[in-house]
């Protein structure tokens, strides 16, 4: 394992909290690094550019007093002059340390490298001699710069700085007056300890480390806090969430009030975790509804099958097929549960395919009419539908199933002598309108938001044992899924006590969408 590898695995080992102030500490820590590299390095530079000026200047004074000629001297003019006797270097050494000072070390070197004179009593300082190669280098180097940094004998830094010179010979003066010839070549050399600039440097060194430590002290006790400040909604969120797992769904986060990410995470989830309120809530009553549907046909047919079983008909036949048609016609109310289920999964899931064509809008509402006529228990029952209807673009099947079930809806809960209209009727014509209209006993504008909830019943109390056809909450869900899946609406409009109306609206053939997978 590489050491990127150990400390990823490390790091995922730390709460979240720590993790942000170490990598937000590390990465302060880096950039004040970084800063103090800089301004130590800029310090450093400007220092040495000062001194390296002062030398520059001092090393022109002393070519401009000790150079007499008519033209300004050149580097190539002085390269032909001779070379300078050591007699000679030594005559004009003192001249020279008397014009840089006594803080600057003077000597005079041949091309070569050599030491002619050197005066070094009044600067303290230990006598510098240079590597040929150096000297060589410096006098040929085409690079910018004009100094270089050495060690003395001391282990100290001095500031070098190289001036070709080229010094009048006093005693050729007679024999060459002012010519070329009666010039002496040599090197200047003035150094200068840097001693002043490293101890400011250290100084600034100390005083940039003690800054950076104290800032990233500083940062050290606030950042942590502040981390943590920042992730309390989240910490928060592990605490809700904590609830929310041991069955407290009715949890909810503080929300704040910035729109921000945290704001956004936090009402987004208040939403999910009332979206699984509501969804545990109808599973309660999914499960308690469903139980009650199947304990009452159990409970018949558990009834019947004990009286058969205990000769209870005495041998009488007709005694015996009234238990039997009993007991089918609770077999048949709980296949028909167990089928509208089957039909809601396969809806959540998409695995109903329509069949979708051309559906006449007679055809579907005559059949469902007629279908119903045994469930009439005098109500009246009519049916209305204009002529020339365009087709319906729908499913048939579906369709009579969806119709259906809302008659039978109707018939339940409209009493004798109600009355239920079936109609349709196009007002646009890319839309055909199926409406069931009827005259009992209404719902309440609480419940009517939710009637087509799965396993919602207006009045849970409202008993339908004198009902030949046993309602389980499901109908009117599977009618709005199987409507939706047509692309089309359904809608309920109701008032207590004068009755109900539900529409629905479907595509017409000629603007229907291409078929497809519902």
């Amino acid at each position: 394992m590489d050491r990127t590898q150990w400390l990823q695995q490390a790091m995922a080992r730390l709460p979240i909290h720590w993790r942000l102030a170490l990598v937000s500490f590390g990465l302060l820590a880096l950039l004040l690094a970084a800063l103090g590299i800089l301004i130590s390095t800029t310090e450093e530079r400007a220092l040495l550019a000062s001194q390296a000026s002062i030398l520059d200047n001092d090393a022109h004074i002393v070519y401009s007093k000790q150079q007499i000629a008519r033209n300004p001297l050149n580097t190539s003019l002085i390269l032909s002059f001779p070379a300078m006797p050591g007699n000679m270097a030594s005559g004009y050494i003192n001249d020279i340390q008397n014009i840089v000072g006594q803080n600057i070390s003077a000597s005079l070197l041949s091309f070569d490298g050599t030491l002619l004179a050197s005066d070094t009593q009044n600067t303290g300082l230990p006598l510098l001699i240079l590597n040929h190669s150096l000297v060589q280098h410096e006098l040929t180097t085409t690079e910018p710069r004009s100094y270089f940094l050495v060690n003395n004998k001391r282990g100290q830094r001095e500031m070098v700085v190289l001036e070709p010179l080229a010094i009048w010979d006093k005693a050729a003066a007679n024999r060459h007056p002012w010519q070329p010839a009666g010039y002496r070549k040599a090197i200047l050399q003035l150094s200068m300890s840097t001693a002043p600039i490293d101890q400011s440097m250290t100084a600034t060194h100390l005083i940039l480390i003690l800054g950076i430590f104290g800032a990233l002290s500083i940062a050290a006790a606030l950042t942590l806090p502040l981390i943590n400040i920042a992730l309390r909604p989240l910490i928060e969120l592990e605490r809700v969430s904590t609830h929310i797992s041991a069955g407290a769904l009715s949890q909810r986060l503080k929300e704040p009030p910035a729109n921000d990410e945290i704001g956004r995470m936090a009402r987004a989830f208040n939403s999910m975790v009332a979206r699984l309120e509501t969804a545990f809530a109808r599973q309660k009553r999914f499960v308690s509804d469903v139980s009650h549907e199947l304990r009452t046909p159990l409970t018949a047919l558990g009834g019947s099958l004990e009286m058969l079983l205990l000769g209870a008909d005495d041998g009488d036949t007709q005694a015996a097929r009234r238990l039997m048609v009993g007991m089918y016609n609770e077999v048949e109310r709980m296949q028909r549960l167990v089928a509208d289920l089957l039909a809601l999964t396969h809806l959540d899931e998409g695995r109903i395919k329509l069949r979708l064509g051309a559906v006449n809008a007679h055809l579907l509402v005559n059949t469902v009419y007629e279908q119903v006529q045994g469930l009439l228990q005098d109500q009246q029952l009519d049916a209305n539908i204009p002529p020339n209807l365009p087709a319906i673009y729908g499913d048939s099947d579906q369709l009579q199933r969806v119709l259906l079930n809302i008659v039978e809806n109707a018939l339940k809960f409209t009493p004798p002598p109600g009355h239920i209209e079936i109609s349709a009727y196009s007002k646009h014509t890319n839309t055909v309108t199926l409406a069931v209209h009827d005259t009992g006993i209404g719902i309440s504008q609480e419940a009517l938001p939710h009637v087509f909830d799965r396993f919602y019943r207006a009045d849970p109390s409202r008993t339908r044992a004198s009902l030949r056809v046993g309602g389980n909450g499901l109908g009117l869900s599977i009618a709005r899924e199987l409507i939706e899946a047509h692309h089309g609406t359904i809608e309920m409009s109701s008032v207590v006590g004068q009755g109900t109306t539900v529409l629905i609206h479907l595509p017409a053939l000629q603007t229907a969408p291409e078929p497809g997978i519902a």
